[in-house]
């Protein structure tokens, strides 16, 4: 197996495979207990019990600990676990449904495999190497920005001798008022956050790395078609097989686009759902009631709020773009040089390849960045309307 150097690199001398692009994936899968499908061995039960239990067990510790602080810490501070609790709703939501649907990913990868070897010429090897190094790159992005945020949120509470998020441990908060339950409460909220930091990137991360790899695909299949019927070596018979090899490329990009689409479409619905309510409240949290120092923490947490989806909605954008470009390399191939057996399916394949490949979060909005800003756009809108309504200086003199 290539080290991990070699794929954010892209350094190595053998081959490389699509399914590369997911090695730190799988890797991280398998950490938060989402595989083996189903476990035979004791030790990978008990894991897959403590990384689930984390999971169902996140909303009630964060919202009922914003409940338990919200009239004994300042407004600045619970705001800011408030936030953090908005986005635990849905994760265990999330959660469950990834891990429904995790078989479907090996069935992804087999048609990887599959699409891999029709591309064997060094350029076609260069942009799969080059798509194995942005997929690992994209994802330790993903693990920098989320564990900043992470990191930041206990460092800051260790400075003002806080619990990080307030989480409420009934088991630990039972204790007597000392050290001991400090420390232990501490403890365990910055190992539970790390634990959940590292199952949200991965399923979050989960949707941009294969749009990732199927847009190189997508380029792939587009080079190859505009090629048809420029070489003199091949005959009316080579010809025509290759078409129809691209016409089966295609279908399976189809089949892998309609695959991730739906894994996509509900968790992406989910993250769409909190992210519009998060940014009011970090919005409110700058702007009405922050300092200095709450300001920064702040802007470090709206970084993974951003990070949920701007990736995937990027890599969406992109992947329709590169769709579009499908029909016009079947339209610039040299079809006059083929024969008629070509050209009836030349006109089959252009008509399939006019349909943009695209994503929808449960039939109600494209996924793309012009839904993602759209959705920001309403979350100011939604701040200056409760702003103008004096909804955050009444709130702050009652409190004051």
């Amino acid at each position: 197996m290539r080290k991990i150097a070699d794929l954010f690199y892209g350094r190595g001398k053998h081959d490389f495979e699509t399914t590369e692009s997911f090695v730190l994936l799988s890797r991280s899968f398998a950490a938060i207990g989402f595989l083996p499908k189903i476990p035979k061995r004791i030790v990978d039960v008990i894991h897959q019990l403590i990384c689930w239990s984390c999971i169902f067990s996140c909303p009630y510790l964060f919202v009922s600990g914003v409940v338990k602080t919200m009239h004994s810490l300042p407004i600045t501070i619970v705001l800011a676990h408030l936030g953090v609790a908005i986005n635990s709703i849905v994760f265990p939501l999330k959660a469950v449904y990834i891990k429904a649907n995790i078989d479907r990913v090996d069935d992804i990868r087999k048609i990887f495999n599959a699409l891999d070897k029709r591309y064997q010429r060094p350029q076609d090897q260069m942009q799969i190497r080059d798509s194995v190094k942005t997929c690992t790159r994209i994802f330790v992005v993903f693990c920098i920005v989320y564990w900043l945020f992470g990191i930041s949120s206990w460092l800051v509470a260790l400075c003002i001798h806080e619990y990080p998020h307030g989480n409420n441990l009934p088991f630990i908060d039972w204790l007597p008022e000392s050290n001991l339950r400090f420390w232990l409460h501490f403890i365990f909220e910055v190992v539970f956050l790390h634990e959940l930091l590292q199952m949200s990137l991965t399923m979050d991360s989960f949707p941009a790395l294969y749009i990732r790899a199927l847009r190189t695909h997508m380029n792939l299949l587009s080079d190859r078609v505009s090629r048809l019927g420029l070489n003199p070596d091949f005959s009316d018979q080579e010809n025509f097989e290759e078409l129809v090899d691209c016409i089966v490329s295609h279908q399976e990009i189809l089949q892998i686009s309609d695959t991730v689409g739906k894994i996509l479409s509900l968790t992406t619905f989910f993250q769409f759902t909190v992210y519009a309510a998060i940014l009011c409240v970090c919005m409110l949290n700058m702007f009405v009631f922050g300092d200095a120092s709450t300001k920064l923490v702040t802007l470090v947490y709206l970084l993974p709020v951003f990070w949920q989806t701007t990736p995937t909605c990027y890599q969406a954008s992109m992947l329709e773009a590169d769709s579009a470009k499908l029909p016009l390399a079947i339209f610039h191939c040299n079809w006059l040089a083929l024969d008629k057996r070509c050209h009836k399916l030349i006109i089959y394949f252009m008509q399939r390849a006019q349909q943009e490949i695209s994503f929808t979060a449960i039939q109600l909005f494209v996924i793309n960045l012009r839904t993602n800003l759209s959705i920001a756009k309403f979350s100011f809108t939604l701040y200056t309307f409760i702003n103008g309504m004096g909804f955050g200086e009444t709130l702050k003199d009652r409190l004051e």
